[in-house]
């Protein structure tokens, strides 16, 4: 690789916040007037605040200077942030399936994407973070450090500034660049129809069903409903309490205590301060931050530790036939899929050989490609397909219900029914 020119701030140097109607509507006008797509990132607080919207949003276009809206002061003012959308007919971005959610959350809906992590993944790079990006197409070192910082934030320090407008400073050259590289591997079309795949999933709507099961390590838990219950209860409380404060349920009550409390299901006053519930959840401090982690502290002190003594007692109170049941294993199709290949090999030897038949016959149109076999298909789908699927079976309708657009099925389709005869 030849030696890297490191950028430490954009060329035009660090733009201020746009936070007033009037400078809201001169960076529209701005935008509006010049060509092309623009290139767009956000930022957001999920780590420290209940809210997972924007906190800022870049904007940058050829000719134009690089814009940070402040989401939250624009807002407050009564700016139409939906107006945002009409400022060039595509969006560049870097994962756009992480920005677009929040992005119709604000009502600001990008007309067409281009994701320059995803066109990555066609060019066959496994290291996928912007900077590297930046480094291996354009040959530009960006310096990256505050990708964990309290965006919810006012004033906004000026070294945060500079890293959210680097973010967007070198989109459009890098955009450029992948697009000229897809060409020449004759991907463009189906990285067309993989940037609209993404933009109709990330503005779909999602509502999981009980969020409460996501709690991190609740397997530790087993067919323990009761103990299900505490979770689920504590979970409730825990939600409530931080949306109050605008706290990140994080902040308000760890996941491996509310774990440790379903274990040990405290009866008494005593039995539940020996957990680690009644302390306050430490915030990581990390050099300059220190005081803007301070700002947390008296939030937390309002947190009142018998809320979670509360949530226990209600449910080692509940009737048995109201506790909830564990969850089966996540399946469409309500069949437990293992990922275990020994599970495999013991209960279904013979379903075990068609999968790795087909493993290995997308590994083999996937290497010439120069594209990681998981990016044609998700490991989890063919083994559910080849778990559940009787021998012989067509797998076409089964990969479409599981979201697997026409390009892919058109490289991928006849290699996995093969295997499956």
């Amino acid at each position: 690789m030849p030696c890297l020119k490191l950028v430490r701030e954009p060329k035009g140097g660090v733009p201020p916040l746009v936070s007033s109607l009037s400078d809201f509507e001169k960076a529209l006008s701005l935008l509006r007037s010049a060509p092309g797509p623009v290139a767009v990132d956000a930022e957001r607080a999920a780590m420290y605040r209940y809210s997972h919207g924007n906190y800022l949003v870049q904007m940058k276009k050829r000719g134009t200077p690089i814009f940070l809206f402040d989401v939250p002061a624009l807002l407050r003012l009564g700016a139409d942030l939906s107006r945002l959308s009409s400022v060039a007919p595509k969006w560049v971005l870097h994962d756009s399936l992480q920005d677009i959610p929040a992005f119709v959350q604000m009502g600001a809906l990008p007309p067409s994407v281009f994701d320059t992590q995803v066109a990555c993944m066609f060019l066959g790079r496994e290291r996928l973070g912007l900077a590297r990006c930046t480094e291996e197409f354009l040959g530009v070192s960006l310096e990256k450090e505050f990708a964990t910082a309290d965006w919810s934030l006012r004033p906004l320090p000026r070294p945060w500034r500079n890293y959210a407008a680097l973010d967007v400073e070198f989109l459009l050259d890098l955009e450029e660049a992948e697009e000229a590289a897809l060409r020449e591997k004759g991907m463009g079309e189906w990285a067309e129809e993989e940037f609209s795949t993404i933009l109709r999933k990330g503005s779909e709507r999602k509502e999981r069903r009980d969020p409460w099961r996501g709690v991190s390590n609740i397997t530790a838990l087993g067919p323990d409903r009761r103990g299900l219950a505490v979770v689920r209860e504590l979970w409730e409380a825990r939600e409530e309490v931080a949306k109050d404060l605008d706290l990140a349920p994080g902040l308000v009550l760890k996941d491996e205590t509310i774990i440790e409390l379903a274990l040990k299901k405290p009866r008494s006053e005593k039995e539940f301060r020996q957990t680690g519930a009644a302390e306050r959840v430490k915030v990581e401090k990390n050099c300059e931050l220190d005081l803007l982690f301070d700002r947390y502290i008296p939030l937390q002190h309002r947190i009142k530790p018998k809320t979670w003594k509360e949530a226990v007692d209600r449910a080692m109170a509940l009737k048995p036939s109201s506790l909830p049941r564990p969850a089966a294993p996540p399946s469409k199709r309500g069949a437990a899929v293992p990922s275990s290949m020994k599970i495999w090999e013991r209960r279904h030897p013979e379903r075990l050989r068609r999968l790795e038949k087909a493993s290995e016959g997308v590994e083999k149109v996937a290497e010439p490609l120069g594209i990681p076999p998981s990016f044609l298909i998700s490991p989890r789908i063919l083994r559910e397909y080849f778990w559940i699927a009787p021998r012989g079976e067509g797998a076409e309708e089964f990969l479409r219900s599981e979201g697997v657009n026409d390009w892919r099925l058109s490289l991928i389709v006849k290699v996995i029914e093969a295997s499956n005869l």
